[in-house]
């Protein structure tokens, strides 16, 4: 059996013998595009089996979106004295490459393995692929991965790939969260939802409240609200719906239901009896997460206009506040016919404003009241 190797915090003697931190103001943010992740190795490792499996792992097709783009585009980045110095600012880094590979990715994993576990990499005993969060910036994550050979290498990154996928994807969301919301949220229309429901998400600058209403949908009444941000070309819209009394999270089958009843009622298209429904017909996925420290169920589909030609992406939340027995569902979906669009980040943004969710006994609990 191959056991996996911690690697050391040994940097590279003549790549970077000391960090990027500054004493005073402490390390810098990392800086770059949340959407890609670039990978530092040489063009036979690119090319060959390591490759193919970085790209099998992170940048596969999702099957709900309508172009199958992938999760994250990846991009090649030989490694030079030069370069290092622009890497350590980025925010997702995979350095890969079996551990006698040549030039300067071979000597700066070789360094990270340090003497002592270089024998037992070597004889195939042991492999990596080490998550470093924060190594030389905030909010980054560097992966170091090696093994004896390209296929032994290319079997560890394919065993770790979901560890990879949510890895990359938390740090994408959280740098979406701050780019969205830094500066440019409505506080005040935050507050009023907080004041009016008891909660709050994150409201970016354009968004315009459309909908707040009282809604029966499968037999629950509860609380509807409904945002949306619409451009020339493209528009996201998401909305919660609150019910007091529900003891147990209903399956997601019975919250499809709820979601395309509300989805009826509300998302109404430009020709008589044309609404938003949710396309059974096109693949879905289901997880398990957390919103606000609750266990919830994610949902991500693909839904259509009824009567027109339209239809685009969706992700779903559905979760209890269990000290109020309140069920909350969060549905986001983004229009973005364009094919040239980035249609993942239009969906991470959607997921962001989720995951900003927070119940008025949140904020007090966060802010120590």
């Amino acid at each position: 059996m191959t056991r996996a190797l911690p690697l050391l915090s040994v940097l590279l003697v003549g790549l970077a013998v000391a960090g990027c931190e500054d004493p005073i103001t402490g390390p810098p943010e990392a800086r770059g595009d949340t959407e890609t992740v670039i990978v530092v190795t040489d063009s036979v490792t690119w090319n060959g089996p390591v490759g193919d499996a970085l790209r099998a792992e992170l940048a596969q097709p999702i099957a709900t979106l309508p172009n199958n783009q992938g999760a994250f585009k990846l991009r090649l980045q030989p490694l030079t004295s030069r370069s290092f110095e622009y890497l350590k600012m980025q925010p997702h880094l995979v350095f890969a490459a079996p551990v006698d590979a040549e030039g300067e990715i071979g000597e700066f994993i070789r360094a990270r393995v340090g003497e002592g576990n270089l024998a037992a990499v070597r004889s195939g005993e042991a492999a990596a692929v080490n998550l470093r969060e924060d190594l030389w910036a905030n909010n980054q994550l560097v992966t170091i991965a090696t093994a004896a050979t390209d296929s032994a290498l290319a079997r560890q990154i394919v065993e770790s790939g979901p560890e990879l996928r949510a890895a990359y994807n938390r740090l994408a969301r959280e740098r979406t969260i701050g780019e969205m919301f830094s500066r440019l949220a409505q506080t005040d229309l935050e507050q009023e939802l907080l004041d009016d429901q008891g909660y709050r998400v994150k409201i970016q600058y354009d968004y315009v409240q459309v909908q707040d209403t009282t809604a029966e949908a499968g037999d629950l009444e509860g609380s509807f609200v409904r945002y949306r941000r619409v451009l020339s070309d493209t528009w996201r819209d998401f909305f919660v719906f609150s019910v007091d009394g529900v003891e147990a999270l209903p399956p997601p089958e019975r919250i499809d239901e709820i979601t395309d009843d509300l989805l009826e009622q509300f998302a109404l298209g430009s020709y008589d009896s044309s609404f938003v429904q949710l396309d059974d017909q096109r693949p879905t996925t289901r997880d398990s997460t957390e919103i606000a420290g609750r266990p919830a169920q994610e949902q991500r589909g693909l839904w259509y206009m009824t009567n027109d030609v339209m239809g685009g992406s969706y992700v779903r939340y559905a979760f209890r506040d269990e000290a109020t027995d309140r069920l909350y569902i969060y549905y986001g979906m983004t229009f973005a016919p364009d094919r040239t669009l980035d249609k993942r980040e239009f969906l991470r943004q959607m997921e962001a404003v989720a995951y900003t969710f927070r119940t008025a006994a949140d904020l007090r609990a966060e802010a120590g009241t």
